[in-house]
């Protein structure tokens, strides 16, 4: 389309639409995590929050204390400028992060 190429089958500009819009989750993700402003263990307590965790059961599977726990979430919270953890998620999985 946007290529001086010439097409002479179909299924060839088929088969090139098709890989792109497959390698896009993945290129998205990993602009994401390039230009994240949250720490892996932030994203971590996020995504964790995100399948229905609470902090008690977060904190353990992750090995460290319910209040280590909030406050990874406190700081996510704050680098994504919202006010509570509902929105941090939100927001996250917004930017691609989740």
């Amino acid at each position: 389309m946007f290529s001086p190429r010439q097409w002479h089958d179909r299924t060839e500009a088929a088969q090139l639409v098709w890989s792109a819009l497959n390698i896009w989750p993945l290129l998205k993700r990993a602009l994401a995590e390039a230009r994240s402003p949250l720490s892996p263990r932030e994203l971590e307590c996020l995504s964790l929050a995100f399948q229905g965790a609470t902090a008690r059961e977060t904190g353990n599977r992750l090995f460290c204390s319910e209040r280590t726990i909030n406050f990874h979430l406190a700081n996510a919270m704050a680098r994504l400028k919202v006010d509570n953890k509902l929105a941090a998620i939100q927001r996250a999985c917004w930017f691609g992060l989740i």
